[in-house]
């Protein structure tokens, strides 16, 4: 396995732009891998979101392709930063999505 010098960790929006209702969800991951590009599997990761944001799940493992994956929710219309700290040993990465005030859904117009 190698040390954690030797990882390397990349963060990406899967879903951006999700309504801040406070259910509506923007999705990001981060991607681990060791010498040579290859996945590193079973990696604990913790995300935290700031800008009162709340993650679908605060804690993941890294699957066989070196991906975890994280949902996140706001009532707070702007921007949030997603920041995934690597196994506790100090490494992390962060990305930015955005909550608009766009609605989701049916809109219905009553005359």
């Amino acid at each position: 396995m190698p040390e954690n010098s030797e990882l390397r960790y990349s963060m990406s929006v899967m879903l951006d732009n999700a309504p801040a209702n406070g259910f509506s969800e923007n999705s990001v991951l981060i991607r681990v891998s060791g010498p040579g590009d290859a996945p590193h599997p079973g990696l604990p990761i913790a995300f935290s979101a700031d800008n009162g944001a709340t993650l679908l799940s605060p804690d993941a493992v890294t699957n066989h392709y070196g991906v975890a994956s994280v949902g996140v929710v706001s009532s707070r219309v702007g921007p949030c930063t997603v920041t995934a700290f690597v196994d506790g040993d100090g490494s992390r990465c962060g990305t930015a999505v955005t909550f608009t005030r766009r609605r989701s859904g049916l809109t219905l117009r009553l005359r």
